[in-house]
């Protein structure tokens, strides 16, 4: 099994508790099991936006999971909120495998001098759009410490409008305040491309409270 394989189905492993719990143990394992179909079929149109040495090739390989998941469960009559919602909790259930103390130093070293430098240069990087499907985006420095990511286009709302699952894009922000909150990143994650917005723009103040964005009220824990 490959790694992309393998780190899938720890995916499917976080996942498939809180199937069980929303939807029922039968309902569940049909939906593991349509999911590793979809899989299959969409694991060769994940974009690549430069492999290893960019940032956010984790990001779409993830979503790969979520397409496919969203997938297997639309087709069962249920809802995209329904689908987010078992991603964050596995999202969550993920990260609170980590020692707390742990993630809140990932927090702090992300949003450290040297994390702010990476950022910079990989948003120089994505100005080259080397790559047609990548983001695009710049390093703002905010008043009190802010730092935001601010992106001009974003691969995850192309690639699902290139999918026709538009219906993911409004809910492209949950991963980002599920791990903040966990990190105490501090992010306000309310503007986004797939919510209607011209831009995206992911605003961490770290030891700032992470605010649940409106169209995630009621799908992510506060």
């Amino acid at each position: 099994m490959s790694r992309r394989h393998r780190a899938f189905e720890y995916f499917l492993q976080q996942a498939r508790p809180f199937l069980v719990r929303h939807h029922g143990e039968e309902p569940a394992d049909e939906i593991v099991a349509a999911t590793r179909v979809e899989y299959e079929r969409v694991l060769p149109l994940v974009p690549d936006i430069g492999g290893a040495r960019n940032v956010f090739q984790t990001v779409m390989t993830a979503n790969g999971w979520i397409v496919a998941l969203h997938a297997a469960m639309i087709a069962r009559g249920l809802e995209v909120e329904d689908v987010i919602r078992v991603c964050h909790e596995a999202l969550d259930a993920w990260f609170r495998r980590m020692p707390g103390w742990l993630l809140r130093a990932i927090g702090r070293l992300l949003l450290s001098p040297p994390g702010r430098w990476y950022f910079e240069h990989q948003a120089r990087r994505s100005q080259e759009r080397r790559y047609p499907e990548d983001f695009v985006w710049q390093v703002e420095r905010g008043d009190a410490g802010e730092l935001s990511l601010v992106f001009d286009e974003c691969a995850v709302n192309k690639w699902y409008e290139a999918l026709d699952v538009r219906g993911l894009g409004p809910y492209c922000n949950f991963a980002d305040v599920t791990y903040s909150r966990l990190m105490g990143m501090g992010i306000d994650a309310g503007e986004t491309i797939g919510g209607g917005c011209k831009k995206c723009a992911l605003r961490y103040k770290h030891g700032r409270a992470t605010p649940v964005p409106p169209n995630l009220e009621g799908i992510v824990l506060g």
